[in-house]
C-alpha cells in the first residue's frame, strides 16, 4: 500500500534530515511504500536545500515550493493535490512528532469504517495545553465530536480529500468538515516530544482567530445546503413581532381608546423590526442563488474532471 506522508514547513532545516529520516524508519516498520511530499511555506534558511539533496538518493522524497509565506491552509491546498497515497498522513516539521513512531501507530487504528485517525498527545508539557483543551471543548459542542485532540497529527483516507475544502484558516478544522459529511474518525494517543530546534508559529492572536472561525465553519456547515432555513425564520420571527406589537397597538387605541400609538419609540421599534425581518427574508434568498451558483460550479468541474 502506498502512504503519502505530508509535511509542511517553514525555517526548519535544521529538523527536515532527521524528519525524512525518522519517516523512512516508519514506512518500514508499518510495511508500507511511502511518497513523502513537502511544501516549503516560504522559508528563508537552507531547508529547501535539505529536501533536495534527499531527493537525489530518496525518489520517493518530493519538494513543492511557495515564493512567499502563505500560511499552512494554502500548503495543505498545495500538498494535498501533490499526495498519490491510498492514505495520507499529515505531521508537523518541528519534530514534536516522530515520524517512526506516529506512522505505524496511525496506520493501524484504520479499520473498516474508520475513514479518519487523529493522534492524542500524551505526555504534552507546554502552555498550550490548557488552550488547546479549551479549543477541543468548543469544537465538541459545536459539531457534535468526542475526540480530544483534533489540531495535531491526523491520518484519512484519500477520497476524504474530495471532500474537503480549505479556505482562510481552516486547517485546524479538517476533522470537523469531514465528520459534519459523515466520515468517521478515531484517535489514538501518541508521544509529544519537546521542540529540539526551530521556532514556534503559535501566537495569541490565534485564539480570537479560531474562535470566529469555528463559529464561521459550523454556520456554513449547518446552513449552507438549505440557508433559507436560517434567514428565512430570523425574517419571519421578527416581521411576525413586529406585526403583533402593531395589531396590539391598535387594538390599544381604537378598542380601549389608550393613546397607544403616542408611544413612538415602540412604534419605531416595531418599523425596524420588520424592516429587518425583510432583510434577512431577501438575504435568505440571496443566499440560496450563491449556494445554487456553487454547486453548478461543482457539478461543471466534477463533469470537466471525468471528461
Amino acid at each position: 500500500m502506498l502512504v503519502s506522508v505530508f509535511i509542511p514547513f517553514c525555517n526548519e532545516e535544521k529538523n527536515l534530515a532527521e524528519i525524512i529520516e525518522r519517516t523512512e524508519k516508519g514506512g518500514k516498520s508499518a510495511g508500507v511504500d511511502i511518497d513523502l511530499v513537502f511544501v516549503d511555506d516560504g522559508s528563508t534558511d537552507g531547508g529547501a536545500a535539505v529536501v533536495e539533496n534527499a531527493m537525489k538518493e530518496k525518489p520517493w522524497v518530493r519538494l513543492f515550493r511557495h515564493r512567499k509565506n502563505k500560511g499552512l491552509t494554502e500548503a495543505m491546498n498545495t500538498g494535498f493535490k501533490e499526495c498519490r497515497g491510498e492514505i495520507i498522513v499529515f505531521l508537523p516539521a518541528d519534530l514534536e512528532s516522530y515520524p517512526d513512531e506516529d506512522i505505524p501507530a496511525l496506520l493501524k487504528a484504520f479499520e473498516p469504517g474508520i475513514d479518519i485517525v487523529c493522534g492524542k498527545r500524551q505526555k504534552r508539557r507546554e502552555f498550550k495545553v490548557f488552550l488547546s483543551k479549551i479549543y477541543n471543548e468548543i469544537s465538541n459542542f459545536l459539531f457534535g465530536i468526542t475526540l480530544g485532540d483534533m489540531n495535531w497529527i491526523k491520518a484519512f483516507r484519500r477520497e476524504c480529500l474530495e471532500d474537503l475544502e480549505l479556505r482562510s484558516d481552516w486547517h485546524r478544522f479538517i476533522v470537523q468538515i469531514l465528520v459534519s459529511k459523515g466520515y468517521k474518525a478515531v484517535e489514538v494517543p501518541v508521544l509529544w516530544h519537546r521542540r529540539h530546534s526551530g521556532k514556534s508559529h503559535f501566537g495569541l492572536k490565534r485564539i480570537p482567530i479560531s474562535f470566529f472561525d469555528s463559529i464561521a465553519v459550523k454556520f456554513i456547515l449547518t446552513f449552507t445546503k438549505a440557508p433559507m432555513r436560517f434567514f428565512g425564520s430570523m425574517g419571519f420571527i421578527q416581521i411576525l413581532s413586529a406585526l403583533i406589537t402593531v395589531a396590539w397597538m391598535l387594538y390599544d387605541q381604537f378598542v380601549l381608546g389608550n393613546p397607544a400609538f403616542k408611544m413612538r419609540p415602540l412604534l419605531y421599534f416595531s418599523l425596524g423590526l420588520f424592516l429587518s425581518g425583510l432583510i434577512f427574508v431577501f438575504m435568505g434568498f440571496l443566499a440560496e442563488l450563491v449556494v445554487g451558483i456553487r454547486d453548478d460550479i461543482r457539478k461543471m468541474k466534477d463533469d470537466w474532471g471525468k471528461k
